[in-house]
């Protein structure tokens, strides 16, 4: 029995059972491995950390926020909130997603330096 082969502009079409000879360089490459983040033994191996900030006395607009920079909706700067996307913001008080379509907020800013609360001897 004959076998056909199909024929295209003098080209050979290519069998199924031939290995492809096309190497991809992407699919090449060597895949990255990320260090995981470290985690704290027990909650007795943590530290109680209060964090002081700044609010902005002058409210700006809801689209010069960058995303995950921090606001509130008050002067000052209770109930701190942070823009994830652009029209999403959460509560950082209990981490609800809350949707955004404009507005005026005020910027909050922490300090660099935590502070920490020592146990009093």
């Amino acid at each position: 029995m004959e076998t056909l082969e199909a024929i295209s502009n003098g080209t050979k079409a290519g069998s199924k059972t031939e290995e492809k000879t096309d190497i991809n360089p992407k699919s090449q490459r060597a895949k990255r491995v990320l260090p995981t983040l470290p985690s704290a033994a027990s909650v007795a191996d943590m530290n109680q950390v209060e964090y002081s900030g700044l609010a902005d006395r002058t409210a700006v607009g809801w689209d010069s926020l960058k995303n995950y920079e921090m606001f509130s909706l008050s002067a000052d700067g209770s109930f701190p909130m942070m823009k994830v996307s652009r029209s999403k913001a959460v509560r950082l008080a209990d981490r609800q997603v809350i949707m955004v379509g404009g507005g005026v907020c005020f910027r909050v800013s922490l300090s660099n330096h935590p502070t920490q609360n020592k146990p009093q001897s």
